[in-house]
C-alpha cells in the first residue's frame, strides 16, 4: 500500500469495488435472463463472469490486508481479462464484432487511476497489440471500420491517462496541504498524531523506542508584542528551518501549535534524546533573529523529553508526559531540557 496514510485511492478503490460487483452480477442476471438476443455460449460466459466476480472478491480482501497494489493490480486484472474473454467467447460465433471490446477503455480508466503511469502505458500497449493480432487473424473484422476504433482506444487511452495524472497530482497537493503547516512548512499537529499512532503500533509489534522532544520558544509573547505579528512569524519560520537543518529526514518534526513544536526520534538511550536536545538549545541560543533589517535579538527554547514506555504509555500518555517535563523546563528558569521522570 502507498506509504502516505491520506492517500485517497485505496479508500476510492474500496467504494469502487461493490459497484464492479454489482455491474458482474448484472451482468449475470442478463446472461440467465430468457431474453430475444439468442446466446449459444451461456455456459462460457457464466463461468467468465463468476471467475471475475471471484478476482473482485479476492481483489477486496486483498485491500483489507493493506495491499492496495495487489488489490489495485487485480481489479485492472478483472476489467482486462473480461473483456479480452468475453470478445473470445463471441468471436466463436459466425457474425463477429468489435462491440465487446469497447470495454478496452474500462481497464485503461482504472489503470489510469488506481496504478503507476507505467503499468498504465503496458496495459494500453498490451490492448493495442492485441487488437491488432484480432484485426490480422479475423478476415470478417477487416469488413468493419476498425480504423475509427482503434482511434477511439487511442483517444480514450491519451485522456484518461491526462486527466487522471492532472487529479493524481491535485490530490497530492490536497494532501500534502492536509499535513502541512501553512507558516513554517513543517509538518502539522493531525500528521504528528496519526504519525505516532503508526510509530507506537511498530514499537509494540517490532520493539523499536521512541523518543519525543515537545518544546516552545520562551517569551515568544515578546516578539509579538515588541516587534509585531509578523515578526513572531519570522521567528518560528527560523526556528523551523533550524530545525529542519539540524535532525536527520527520518526524524519527524512538527508544528503542534502556537509556538509549541513536537518532533518524533528512534532512540534508545535517555542520554541521546537529552543530547539531541541540548545541541538543538544551543544552536537556538546562539541565532539572532533578523526581521525587515532589523534585530529581534536572541531567542532560546524549553524542551520536554520523554521516552515511550511500551508497558504503561498510551499516545495520550505519552504526550502527556512530554509535556509535564516541558512545563518542568520552564518552571527551572526556561532554556533548559528535562526529561520525564516517572515519580
Amino acid at each position: 500500500m502507498p506509504n502516505d496514510t491520506h492517500d485517497l485511492r485505496p479508500k476510492l478503490l474500496r467504494n469502487l469495488h461493490p459497484f464492479m460487483l454489482g455491474i458482474v452480477l448484472i451482468a449475470l442476471v442478463a446472461v440467465l435472463a430468457p431474453l430475444s438476443y439468442h446466446n449459444p455460449d451461456k455456459a462460457a460466459y457464466i463461468v467468465l463472469l463468476s471467475a471475475l466476480f471471484l478476482m473482485l472478491l479476492v481483489s477486496m480482501l486483498v485491500l483489507r490486508k493493506d495491499r492496495y497494489l495487489l488489490s489495485a493490480s487485480l481489479t485492472v486484472a478483472a476489467a482486462f481479462l473480461g473483456t479480452w474473454f468475453s470478445f473470445l467467447i463471441n468471436a466463436q460465433e459466425l457474425f463477429c464484432d468489435f462491440f465487446p471490446l469497447v470495454y478496452v477503455s474500462g481497464s485503461i480508466l482504472l489503470s489510469s487511476l488506481f496504478l503507476p503511469l507505467a503499468a498504465t502505458l503496458v496495459i494500453i500497449a498490451s490492448h493495442l497489440v492485441l487488437l491488432v493480432v484480432v484485426v490480422l487473424t479475423t478476415p470478417l473484422l477487416q469488413t468493419q471500420n476498425w480504423p475509427s476504433f482503434f482511434i477511439f482506444i487511442l483517444f480514450v487511452s491519451l485522456l484518461s491517462t491526462i486527466a487522471n495524472h492532472l487529479i493524481k497530482t491535485q490530490l497530492r497537493q490536497l494532501q500534502e496541504n492536509s499535513i502541512r503547516d501553512h507558516l513554517t512548512g513543517l509538518f502539522n499537529r493531525r500528521y504528528f498524531e496519526e504519525t505516532l499512532q503508526n510509530k507506537l503500533k511498530r514499537e509494540q509489534a517490532e520493539g523499536f523506542s521512541i523518543g519525543m522532544i515537545l518544546l516552545d520558544v520562551d517569551n515568544f509573547k515578546h516578539f509579538n508584542d515588541s516587534f509585531g505579528h509578523d515578526a513572531g512569524d519570522a521567528v518560528l519560520v527560523a526556528l523551523a528551518n533550524l530545525m529542519i537543518h539540524h535532525f536527520s529526514i527520518s526524524i519527524s518534526v512538527c508544528r503542534y501549535g502556537g509556538d509549541e513544536f513536537a518532533i518524533l526520534l528512534p532512540t534508545t538511550q535517555n542520554e541521546e534524546l537529552v543530547a539531541l536536545a541540548e545541541n538543538l538549545a544551543q544552536k537556538v541560543r546562539t541565532r539572532s533573529i533578523i526581521h525587515n533589517n532589523r534585530q529581534l535579538g536572541p531567542m532560546t527554547i524549553s524542551c520536554g523529553l520523554c521516552l515511550y514506555d511500551v508497558g504503561t504509555d498510551t499516545m495520550e500518555r505519552f504526550i502527556k508526559h512530554a509535556d509535564q517535563a516541558l512545563y518542568q523546563a520552564k518552571e527551572h528558569g526556561r532554556d533548559q531540557v528535562c526529561m520525564y521522570e516517572p515519580s
